[in-house]
């Protein structure tokens, strides 16, 4: 398992998802068809705890922008816990969302892409109203083109560009190539990076893990 020093703390949400991602990990999840009311309690000690990291970062488990309106209650009561502790968020999601009162509340966007020409138009609106980072995840159709146009889009919009590898599937190679062509680009190895606050209200140190595992912290 990859660790960092000290990881980041991370709260993943189990709202649903349209996108239905051939490669998304959380169809192999054993949290993939629980959804359980947010224990506020226990998320607000979590927070507190690692206050001092600074950062929290909000993503699925599906999508966490999925069927906003319906858990706007939650994003509210999220946000007021995390500027009371004075936690930055970070939003990972790849639904596009024009939202810009929500976008003004959140440290960076970090988009999970496939196709840097069907979803230019919209990184080009969200460039304007949060950070972004650009996430690609390399699959075995991953040409050295799609990389090119998205470093164009890295630079005409100022923004961060990560290629991520793939997770229990064949990639061809590409991830290693493309990172061996690219050393100066930002790339995510599977691995675990942060702590999880999980739909169960778990903590843990791993986001796949067996389906009896306790809380890990």
């Amino acid at each position: 398992m990859l660790r960092t020093a000290s990881p980041n703390i991370s709260v993943i949400t189990n709202f649903g998802c349209n996108a239905n991602c051939w490669y998304c990990i959380w169809k192999q999840h054993p949290l993939k068809n629980i959804q359980l009311d947010t224990d506020w309690n226990k998320v607000e000690k979590f927070f507190f705890t690692n206050k001092a990291k600074g950062k929290v970062s909000v993503s699925g488990g599906g999508d966490c922008l999925f069927k906003y309106e319906k858990y706007k209650e939650w994003w509210d009561i999220f946000f007021a816990l995390a500027y009371k502790y004075s936690l930055k968020v970070d939003v990972h999601s790849r639904i596009k969302f024009y939202n810009k009162q929500f976008w003004k509340k959140i440290n960076r966007c970090v988009v999970s892409s496939d196709s840097p020409v069907m979803d230019a138009l919209y990184l080009r609106w969200l460039s304007k109203h949060t950070k972004l980072r650009i996430t690609h995840v390399v699959t075995a159709n991953t040409t050295e083109q799609t990389i090119k146009d998205y470093l164009y889009l890295q630079k005409t919009l100022n923004c961060q560009f990560t290629i991520k590898q793939l997770v229990n599937y064949d990639d061809s190679g590409n991830f290693i190539k493309y990172r061996n062509m690219y050393p100066d680009l930002f790339y995510l190895e599977d691995g675990d990076y942060n702590i999880y606050y999980m739909p169960d209200n778990t903590i843990k140190e791993e986001f796949l893990y067996a389906e009896d595992d306790k809380d890990d912290i």
